[in-house]
């Protein structure tokens, strides 16, 4: 797991109140944990850039008050109905859209957004000639 976040950068940035003294450590480390998982590319790790220090204590923060890895568990209640001739079927159900940025605290989409530039498309690949 890389490092681009430390607590001395997150107190830096957001002062030393931003969780308490027992969840901090934890919260740096999941912080790290979810930058690394986004696969972010062109970042000199010797240099951290400052949006990259801005994102990570936002979601040290984030996770400091348990929402970085919390699993969403209310959704919409839907209903479709069906008619084909004189016969009708309804279904009635929850919905929850996982992959909706919506869904996300509002401190991590600010982080995400901040990350923009490093963040590589999963789909993409080069493709050299020659």
């Amino acid at each position: 797991m890389a490092t681009y976040i430390t607590l001395a950068d997150v107190d830096s940035i957001l002062g030393a109140a931003w969780a308490s003294v027992e969840s901090k450590d934890e919260a740096v480390f999941e912080a790290n944990a979810y930058l690394t998982a986004l696969n972010l590319s062109g970042i000199d790790m010797d240099d951290t850039p400052d949006d990259v220090k801005q994102a990570g204590a936002r979601l040290a923060k984030c996770a400091s008050q348990g929402k970085l890895y919390q699993q969403q568990t209310e959704g919409a209640l839907e209903a479709k109905t069906v008619k084909a001739g004189s016969v009708t079927t309804s279904k009635t159900f929850g919905a929850i859209d996982k992959t909706s940025t919506a869904a996300q605290p509002a401190s991590v989409q600010l982080a995400l957004a901040l990350l923009a530039p490093w963040r590589s498309n999963p789909f993409a690949f080069a493709v050299k000639r020659g």
